[in-house]
Order: structure tokens, then C-alpha cells, then sequence
């Protein structure tokens, strides 16, 4: 992989999409300079996806009122040490299957476009396969999910003209409300200081969705955006420009994968962890 890749802000679906091709089974653990999450294949298949900067499952569910807090907790408390946690939440009515199926999708598909939207720079596979507290079944084409997060990362690339970043804070203006009921609940929440991400995880929505909804509200002129940052910026900047990243950014790329193994393994298993791709460079086979 070279590094026109890496500069473009594709490393992390690269790396998916070869690991696809191998037929991978584990778990690839992607890092940024401020996010970091997983991505769990299985015989080349994705199984799951997460990152704490974009709402998982029980995000979604609890979130958006579908199940209730006590429900969720009581079925992940019977439920989750036996992985079956899915099963438990239809068995008891709580959703179909159908829509079980639905919601674990959503949150794989928007874990992955919050990850490649933040820029990710390094990516480790283990072939030590997490396990999902709801996994995907069957798995999803990872080509798929690697052509659709690139069409979201064009969209998400005009957006920047707006203003539109995961991490801009819109405020609301005088214009009339809107007439859509999603746009409408997010108009509501809107305060100056909410980002996209608290939006989505506030509402039990995807980030995707979220954004999409307020560029709409934005260029409707229902809210607006703060157009004060450098026009430097990228649009796939996750947080704040590139002048702040030094108050953030890790150290050397050398410790960024040292670090990168130790959190997925311990020290002898640290030879089983293969580096193929990292910002700048040309990944290691």
C-alpha cells in the first residue's frame, strides 16, 4: 500500500479490502490520532465493527426508545456471558429477527465510515477473532462495506463546504422548523456545543444519518456552522483542524505500533500481530 493512500484518508479501507481478499479471520485494530476501534472479520466476511465515536448497537436500540434501558440490561446480564445476546433480545419480543439483523448492520456500516472518516493511520490485524456482543449473521461482503463508505466519504467530503465536520457544533437559526420528523428531532437538540457524534448518540441514530439530516437543516438555513476554521482543514478531519492535532497527536510511529500491539495482546503473543499499513509508509507483508 502506498502512501498516496495513506494521504488520502483510505488506509483503514484499503487494509479492509485486502484482508477481504485473504479470506482474514480475526480482528484488525485501527488508530488515529484521537479514535481508535475494531473491525472483526470472519473467513473474509465482516462480522462487526466499533469504535467509541459512533453509536453501537445498544446506542442505537436504547437511544432511540426501541428497547428500554431495564430491558437491555436485564438481557445482557442473562444473555451476554453465553454470547447470545441477539437471540435473548428476540426471544423475548423485544424485536425480530429480521430487525436484529438490521441494527447490527447499521452499526457496523457507520463504525467503519466514523473510522475512515477520522483519518485512520495505523492498522494491526490479529488473527485472534474478538468476539462481538452481536454479531452479523451472515457477514457482510466486505467489498460492500468498502465501496459504500467511500461513497459516504465523497459525501462527506461536500459537506465541508458547509462547515459540516463529526466534530462542528451547529447552532440553530430563526428559520421555520422543519417538517421531517427526524430533521426536526435533531433541530430540538441543537445548542451550540452538541457535535454530530452527541447528536447521534443521543438520538440512538447513525452518524451517517445524523450528518446527512444536518447538512440538509444547514443548507435549508435551519441551523449553521461555525466557518471561523482554517480553509486548510480536511473534510475527513475528526476532531478540530490540523493546527490542534500537536496537543493530541501520538507519539512516533514506531510507538504508535508498539502501543498498537500491546493493546491487543500481550507481549508474547505480540509476534502473531501484523502491521501492513501505516500513514506515510508503504505496508509491511
Amino acid at each position: 500500500m502506498g502512501a498516496d493512500s495513506a494521504a488520502d484518508g483510505y488506509v483503514l479501507l484499503d487494509v479492509l479490502s485486502r484482508l477481504g481478499e485473504e479470506r482474514f479471520s480475526g480482528t484488525l485494530r485501527a488508530e488515529g490520532a484521537r479514535v481508535r476501534g475494531t473491525v472483526v472479520l470472519s473467513s473474509g466476511l465482516l462480522i462487526a465493527a466499533d469504535t467509541p465515536v459512533a453509536p453501537g448497537v445498544e446506542s442505537l436500540l436504547v437511544g432511540s426508545g426501541r428497547i428500554s434501558r431495564e430491558d437491555w440490561t436485564d438481557a445482557f446480564n442473562r444473555a451476554s456471558p453465553a454470547g447470545r445476546m441477539r437471540a435473548e433480545l428476540v426471544e423475548r419480543g423485544l424485536f425480530g429477527d429480521a430487525a436484529a439483523q438490521v441494527v447490527t448492520q447499521t452499526a457496523a456500516m457507520d463504525a467503519v465510515f466514523a473510522l475512515a472518516l477520522a483519518d485512520v493511520f495505523a492498522c494491526v490485524p490479529d488473527p485472534v477473532k474478538a468476539d462481538p456482543l452481536m454479531p452479523l449473521v451472515p457477514g457482510m461482503d466486505v467489498g460492500r462495506v468498502v465501496r459504500e463508505t467511500r461513497r459516504r466519504l465523497v459525501v462527506a467530503a461536500e459537506w465541508h463546504e458547509l462547515g459540516l465536520r463529526a466534530r462542528a457544533q451547529p447552532r440553530a437559526t430563526s428559520a421555520a422548523p422543519p417538517i421531517d420528523e427526524g430533521r426536526a428531532e435533531i433541530l430540538a437538540r441543537v445548542n451550540g456545543r452538541r457535535t454530530a457524534g452527541d447528536l447521534a448518540f443521543l438520538l440512538g441514530r447513525g452518524l451517517f444519518a445524523v450528518m446527512s439530516d444536518m447538512a440538509l437543516l444547514c443548507r435549508d438555513g435551519q441551523i449553521a456552522f461555525d466557518q471561523s476554521q482554517p480553509a486548510t482543514a480536511s473534510a475527513l478531519s475528526w476532531f478540530g483542524d490540523p493546527d490542534d492535532m500537536s496537543l493530541v497527536a501520538p507519539g512516533p510511529l514506531e510507538a504508535e505500533a508498539r502501543d498498537l500491539r500491546a493493546h491487543a495482546g500481550s507481549a508474547d503473543s505480540a509476534p502473531r500481530h501484523r502491521p501492513i499499513s501505516r500513514r506515510g509508509g508503504r505496508g509491511a507483508r
